[in-house]
């Protein structure tokens, strides 16, 4: 098999690219198509769907919640306390952290400092990475004003230059690549014990929870497959959340609650945006690839495989804050919340990426293991475009195309039996708006207090939102891919406070 897809290697994976959008589209084009052929089947699929989505919104509310509870046990911990309570050498330990940058405000770079800064770990057993683009012609200055400013709180604060390379794609991916790798070298010279040292990738607008490295730091070491381990907070956009719109503020408040709730499924999640492993892991995996837009899922997939699928994900119940997408007026704002969810879709290429190194490792990888792995994937990537279509239209098209299937029985009774499952999903609003509550960040005076009950009436606006901040991106993202078309990278632009 190895070296069929040595051979062919082009022409695999451009099949493996083409297989996951066509699925997609496939689903969500089939009420209006399949309702001339077979519409009992679909009917009945599209109950069948509803109760799954049912399901997945009941799963959601509750591990948001139980997640939640972890999340405040967390915080009341005195890590470090802990560390030295139970003789761990945490003296040991370092950690690398990488923030990869492009254009990013200085107001916002010193923002992510400060939080790596106040650490409850020791900030001198912390090493920061600025990685600055070449073609960002302001970064120098920056950087320069961030070594004046943090220098003598962390132990080293290096800078890496990214160039871009002729095949090489523009993004965090190229840049981390050869941020690391020239880290390495640092690392090799200054003679760091490997066996005590992880790697952090933390976005630019990232405010890193305080007791994130002491936390990490204690599971590292108590772990006793630290190296082959990545660890993950959940990140949730709240630091710009009171000022942007209410549409993108809606989308966002369900990624945030979506992300907390996913803390509770690591034995088949991946990592993403800002996280941790061991350098060891990092190394021994040759860094990140150069030529890919979402990096985060790709790394893991690359680590599992190289290490015979034994790499797993650990939870750390904490919350890291983000900047949600926002640009200098409203519409700016909506286009770049499109572009950010169309840049997540674009990680549908990881699906052809993990099933051709499968390919090539199969007898080495555990199958139940990887198809855990991959069948989150696919739900995850596939369902993308397709979920809007099915829930909101599906049981309304077959009885609307097909005027004969429209008389029958289960034609007329469809749309009113999907109503009412799919009624039963906005229980778990409640759920979601009540942790909504409890994690966001005090309202700001700007914000009046007489807009708050516009807080909880935005979920109305929640088929709207879905359609046009997560359907739509991913068809775009998926089309794209099935007609050969690649993604350019494009930096969510970041505004700073006002």
């Amino acid at each position: 098999m190895e070296k069929i897809v040595k051979k062919y290697d082009r022409q695999i994976t451009r099949i493996l690219e083409i297989l996951p959008p066509l699925l997609s589209w496939t689903l969500l084009t089939s009420p209006f198509w399949a309702s001339f052929f077979i519409p009992e089947i679909i009917a009945y699929f599209i109950i069948v769907f509803d109760v799954y989505f049912v399901y997945k919104a009941g799963s959601l509310a509750i591990n948001a919640v139980r997640s939640y509870r972890k999340i405040q046990q967390t915080k009341k911990v005195d890590w470090l306390a802990k560390l030295k309570e139970e003789h761990l050498p945490y003296q040991k330990v370092r950690h690398i952290v990488f923030v990869p940058t492009y254009k990013e405000p200085l107001e916002i770079l010193q923002r992510t400092l400060t939080f790596l800064s106040e650490q409850e770990f020791p900030s001198k057993q912390i090493d920061v990475v600025i990685a600055t683009e070449a073609r960002d012609q302001e970064a120098s200055a920056k950087v320069a004003t961030l070594k004046k400013e943090f220098g003598a709180k962390f132990n080293h604060v290096w800078n890496t230059t990214h160039v871009l390379e002729p095949g090489e794609v523009v993004g965090k991916s190229s840049n981390l690549a050869a941020s690391g790798r020239a880290i390495k070298e640092k690392v090799t010279k200054l003679g760091y014990d490997l066996d005590y040292l992880t790697a952090t990738s933390c976005d630019a607008d990232i405010a890193i929870h305080l007791k994130y490295f002491s936390c990490l730091t204690y599971q590292f070491l108590k772990h006793p497959e630290r190296h082959l381990r990545f660890w993950q907070a959940a990140l949730v956009f709240y630091n710009n959340l009171w000022r942007i719109p209410i549409f993108t503020r809606l989308v966002n408040t369900i990624h945030n609650i979506s992300q907390v709730g996913e803390l509770m499924r690591t034995k088949t999640g991946f990592n993403y945006s800002t996280y941790s492993l061991s350098w060891r892991l990092l190394d021994e995996t040759d860094f990140w690839d150069v030529d890919v837009i979402p990096e985060d899922w790709h790394l893991f997939f690359k680590a599992f495989f190289a290490h015979k699928g034994r790499v797993g994900l650990e939870p750390i119940f904490l919350a890291h804050f983000g900047d949600a997408a926002e640009g200098r007026n409203y519409w700016q704002s909506l286009t770049s919340q499109y572009y950010q969810a169309r840049r997540w879709a674009w990680g549908v290429t990881d699906i052809a990426y993990a099933i051709k190194k499968f390919m090539v490792h199969y007898r080495e990888i555990n199958l139940p293991n990887f198809s855990l792995r991959m069948l989150r994937a696919l739900e995850q990537h596939i369902l993308w475009p397709a979920n809007w279509w099915l829930i909101t239209l599906g049981a309304t098209i077959p009885p609307l195309v097909n005027p004969v299937f429209k008389y029958t029985t289960l034609g007329y009774r469809l749309p009113q039996v999907s109503g009412f499952i799919l009624t039963l999903a906005t229980m778990f609003i409640v759920f979601i708006i009540a942790i909504d509550y409890l994690l966001r960040p005090p309202r700001p005076e700007y914000f009046k207090k007489r807009f708050i009950p516009v807080t909880i009436l935005q979920y109305l606006l929640l088929p709207i939102t879905a359609f046009l901040f997560n359907s739509l991106p991913g068809m775009d993202a998926h089309t794209r891919l099935l007609l050969g078309k690649r993604l350019e990278y494009k930096v969510t632009e970041k505004i700073g406070s006002k």
